[in-house]
């Protein structure tokens, strides 16, 4: 019940100041513009982010001249390795309450960072298998447990924070399609390593 009732408390807080955010920008009988919302959203997410927490999806409609909004903390658990965060959109996914504080910190993002790192997830997953333990993306490395079914991201580390020899195992040829496009060169000749169809062909010996 306890839960609850702190749940109800933030909710009321969080629809509050979103009120008052809306009635800020907009008048009631207003037009507003797709973009237009996609900036107030993109806003509230990060106010609301920095505010109440990195653990609540904010939904704002905005068809009835003013608003609903469903606020939706990710469900947590404590456990060994801390307080859980369930992914929203990723099932079986989890993130450990110090990957949250990392991936906050690395990308010095004040947004909801469970948001943010389902969207990275959606690219790591397509890496699971490639190198246990950890999973890719294009901003950097996951490390993740598997636990009872479960998939527990564990921790982040952002692409700067990775040696040669960790980029090399983790974006080397079998994943280079995976590197960000400023870690791409537009000299050959600055390149580390090479895909195999962008090498160029070998000379072809005349025939006599």
């Amino acid at each position: 019940m306890k839960k609850n009732r702190d749940f109800d408390f933030k909710k009321a807080q969080i629809e509050t100041f979103v009120k008052a955010e809306y009635a800020k920008k907009f008048r009631r009988t207003a037009r507003i513009s797709i973009r237009k919302r996609q900036k107030f959203m993109d806003e509230m997410t990060r106010k609301i982010g920095k505010k109440f927490g990195k653990d609540v999806l904010c939904l704002v409609d905005f068809t009835k001249g003013g608003f609903v909004t469903l606020i939706s903390p990710a469900h947590t658990e404590s456990t060994d390795l801390g307080k859980l965060y369930n992914s929203f959109t990723h099932q079986q996914v989890c993130y450990t309450s110090h990957c949250l504080d990392r991936f906050s910190q690395r990308t010095e993002n004040e947004d909801n960072c469970v948001i943010m790192l389902d969207a990275y997830m959606s690219d790591a997953l397509l890496t699971f298998g490639e190198n246990e333990g950890h999973l890719t993306c294009p901003a950097g490395v996951f490390a993740y447990d598997v636990d009872g079914g479960r998939l527990i991201v564990k921790t982040y580390i952002n692409f700067d924070l990775l040696s040669e020899e960790q980029l090399l195992k983790f974006y080397g040829p079998g994943t280079a399609t995976m590197l960000p496009e400023e870690c791409l060169a537009e000299d050959e000749d600055q390149t580390d390593f090479m895909l195999c169809d962008e090498h160029p062909d070998p000379p072809v010996k005349p025939q006599y």
